[in-house]
């Protein structure tokens, strides 16, 4: 009797997860990086999108999105992500499996401890190294890395990442999942009865043979007959066991993926809060999606210059002081200019390089400039400076013109 197996589809997905992380650092929109944190400028690289810090709004939401598709995801699919997705289960079979080639292509005391440390060490490096790269450019760090010049911060989280790996793969693997792993303990929160699961069916009991098969693959070391537990990660290698041993008997496996328990009539993961969760979740997309298309190019920020000081002119006119931190937030250097109409009765006039103003991609620059108006005006004067960029409007700003 054949069978289908999960393995060869759970490897598959495994491996596109990893090969996405991996190689999103390298992908490049505009010049930049796909998927990056910049620290240096306090600006998130964002799918073609640059968020700054000054916008942590934007930020927020895409977190809230994480949060509520990571709640949808465990609500209808339980620890599908555990035994399917995680970096952590996908790093624990990647070594279980180099152990198992080592210990068939060598012999000897020392040289299989060797090679296994040596791949252990070679693993942790890559992965400290890939994250780091969701942080600094992978051209730039290896360019660093190997100057000496990678920097405290980055240095020092790339040997405490690596040094943590490095243990993980020898003492600790998947004790993490079985005891301190916080998402078990969340999914206990998140799950119902119409959540995914890995179920020994109740109903065919009898015709279990006892063969302990499902429990000797199990990565966990859980026995699934009994019943809904913690630890289990959805791997689905109980199934394939337990497919393969009933198949010589012709029969099928006791063990399948089902929402709900079969014993309380199983569930439906189309429910009213999934429902619910799904709404929230695009409801957050479009507010992520309105906010980074009605967000400014470019900002001013306008302060009182030389200490509030305001002159009175002999010829009867008034002057400000003031200086603007302006905020290229393109990718392209850009050439600004600091406008002010004129109120009627009166001239403006703006002097200091308030035109021609240079700034380079994702950076900012100070100007200190003067505005005179004349004649004096009796009373204190509220007008708007216009901040242009290629002839249109990039940024406005109201300043307070003081007479005394």
């Amino acid at each position: 009797m054949s069978y289908s197996r999960i393995a060869p589809k759970r490897k598959l997905v495994q491996w596109l997860s990893t090969l996405f992380i991996v190689g999103l650092p390298f992908v490049r929109v505009g010049g930049e990086s796909l998927l990056r944190l910049d620290a240096g400028s306090r600006t998130l690289f964002f799918f073609g999108t640059q968020i700054r810090i000054e916008e942590f709004f934007l930020f927020l939401i895409a977190v809230l999105i994480l949060v509520f598709v990571f709640l949808f995801f465990t609500m209808v699919f339980g620890r599908v992500w555990c035994g399917w997705f995680c970096p952590q289960t996908t790093i624990s079979d990647l070594v279980e499996f180099a152990d198992r080639k080592i210990a068939r292509l060598l012999r000897g005391n020392l040289l299989p401890g060797i090679c296994r440390h040596l791949f252990y060490l070679l693993l942790a490096f890559l992965v400290s190294a890939n994250l780091v790269w969701y942080f600094i450019p992978p051209s730039e760090f290896l360019h660093r890395l190997m100057t000496g010049q990678l920097g405290m911060v980055a240095g020092t989280s790339l040997v405490a990442v690596f040094a943590l790996l490095y243990f993980d793969m020898v003492r600790v693997r998947r004790t993490f999942c079985k005891t301190v792993c916080p998402y078990g303990r969340i999914q206990l929160m998140a799950m119902d009865r119409n959540t995914l699961t890995l179920e020994f069916d109740p109903a065919l009991k009898d015709v279990c043979i006892r063969c302990a098969a499902c429990e000797r693959v199990c990565p966990m070391g859980i026995d699934i007959k009994k019943g809904l537990q913690i630890e289990c990660v959805n791997c689905g290698k109980c199934l394939d066991a337990c497919r393969g041993v009933m198949a010589k008997r012709n029969r099928g496996g006791l063990i399948h993926y089902t929402f709900g328990l079969t014993a309380e009539g199983g569930g439906h993961p189309l429910n009213a809060r999934s429902a619910l969760l799904a709404g929230i979740v695009i409801a957050l997309c479009g507010l992520m999606a309105a906010g980074i298309a009605t967000r400014t190019q470019a900002t001013m920020k306008i302060q009182r210059g030389g200490n509030g000081e305001v002159r009175l002119l002999p010829e009867g006119g008034v002057i400000n002081f003031f200086t603007a931190s302006i905020e290229n937030r393109s990718t392209r250097a850009a050439s600004f200019e600091i406008t002010l109409p004129s109120p009627a009765g009166f001239r403006v006039d703006l002097l200091g390089p308030a035109t021609g103003i240079l700034v380079p991609p994702n950076a900012n620059r100070r100007v200190d400039f003067i505005v005179r108006i004349t004649p004096a005006p009796a009373a204190s004067r509220v007008v708007e400076l216009h901040l242009m960029r290629d002839g249109a409007q990039a940024a406005v700003a109201p300043v307070t013109l003081l007479v005394h």
